[in-house]
């Protein structure tokens, strides 16, 4: 065990599933002290319990991030714990319906840049003192290559991924003077739980076209390394920008995504 994030102050949205978790998980084994948050306590309260049964130092918090009072809420309780606040991951986010934005409903538009962009700018918005308090830190998007592609009948998620993308490069700008650096990772098709079962699905019958008119062996094949991601391997990516490794790097995108986007 490396301790990268000795003594730093993590705190990861969305953290109770999928890339969340291995984040915080991670994180706790390179030696930081770990808070989650998300919308289900059963699962916040799962990964708090594995840390912490590992000998680390966790927290679960119940949050919706497109709440302001209670991300307010949220940022104040992890101080209130530990003292401080290094890190924020922005993890937390939806997908809507795949479709044509024709097809898309008013509902399904707002619920995904109300928590995929509104939710990163409430957390960083409420984050930032505390970080300048401490005396610098680090804010990392978990994005998606899909912030910088076009992709049939998925223009709500790419948008609002696009949104979150230039957030952070303005915030890369706006806050490098105290020492605060952001940056974006964006994965490309990840075997997460938000695709879990289409994924599984899909791999019964690797051939077979599914919305939006791909078969498993095409997913597979849109990454010139040749698989599917895991959620570990984002987590790493996020230990090297939560680290003081990456200490002179800010406002960029990191591609965690198997080679797609150099196609």
């Amino acid at each position: 065990m490396s301790q990268r994030l000795q003594d730093k102050v993590v705190l990861i949205t969305g953290g109770g599933t999928g890339i969340g978790k291995a984040i915080a998980l991670k994180c706790a084994d390179e030696g930081g002290q770990v808070a989650i948050c998300g919308r289900t306590p059963e699962r916040l309260t799962e990964v708090e319990r594995d840390i912490t049964g590992a000998g680390g130092n966790a927290l679960a918090i119940r949050c919706d991030v497109s709440q302001s009072q209670e991300v307010e809420n949220m940022i104040r309780c992890v101080v209130d714990q530990f003292g401080r606040l290094d890190v924020l991951i922005n993890n937390a986010g939806v997908r809507a319906s795949i479709g044509s934005i024709e097809e898309l409903t008013e509902q399904e538009w707002q619920k995904t840049f109300d928590i995929d962009a509104k939710g990163s700018w409430y957390c960083s918005k409420f984050a930032i003192p505390a970080m300048r308090n401490s005396g610098g830190g680090s804010i990392i998007m978990i994005s998606s290559i899909s912030a910088h592609i076009g992709q049939a009948q998925q223009g709500c998620y790419n948008a609002a991924k696009a949104a979150q993308e230039l957030l952070m490069k303005c915030m890369a700008l706006d806050f490098a003077a105290d020492k605060i650096r952001v940056n974006s990772i964006c994965p490309a098709w990840v075997r997460t739980e938000m695709n879990h079962d289409q994924l599984a699905e899909m791999e019964k019958s690797p051939d077979k076209k599914y919305p939006p008119g791909l078969s498993f062996n095409d997913v597979r094949r849109l990454h010139p390394l040749g698989r599917i991601g895991e959620p570990e391997d984002v987590a790493w990516a996020a230990v090297y920008l939560a680290s003081d490794e990456s200490q002179w790097v800010t406002g960029t995108s990191l591609m965690v995504d198997g080679g797609y986007t150099c196609q």
